[in-house]
């Protein structure tokens, strides 16, 4: 007997561009680029009971960054263009459809093994 659960992600797909690909992985990741974090420095000379030493994060996102990023891995042999723009819809799993911009794109090869592409998405919020 076959039950429906509420993360079953199969049928999931996306289009980009006009082309529609079968999706074999998705993740997705919301990053506060505005966010006040601080990094741990704290080194091995500090004595036991010692505070925690931080410092503000040195490096910060830029003002057009959004922090959200999804990484898809699709079966076919399509390398979609670097900083190519348009629309990410995904269906099935999870649903989404922002403007988004391609920050990488792959393709691997494999013995016995299908040809899976990569793409990675700067997506607009």
């Amino acid at each position: 007997m076959s039950y429906s659960t509420p993360h079953d992600s199969s049928g999931t797909s996306f289009s980009f561009g006009g082309t529609t690909y079968t999706v074999t992985q998705i993740t997705y990741n919301l990053n506060d680029v505005a966010a006040g974090d601080t990094i741990d420095v704290s080194h091995l000379g500090l004595t036991t009971g010692a505070q925690v030493a931080t410092m503000d994060r040195p490096l910060k996102g830029s003002a057009t960054d959004t922090g959200r990023e999804v990484t898809i891995e699709y079966l076919g042999n399509t390398v979609i263009n670097d900083a190519t723009t348009g629309t990410l819809a995904i269906t099935g799993g999870i649903s989404l459809s922002k403007s988004a911009t391609v920050s990488s794109s792959s393709v691997t090869l494999a013995v016995n093994d299908v040809i899976r592409g990569s793409a990675t998405f700067r997506v607009a919020r």
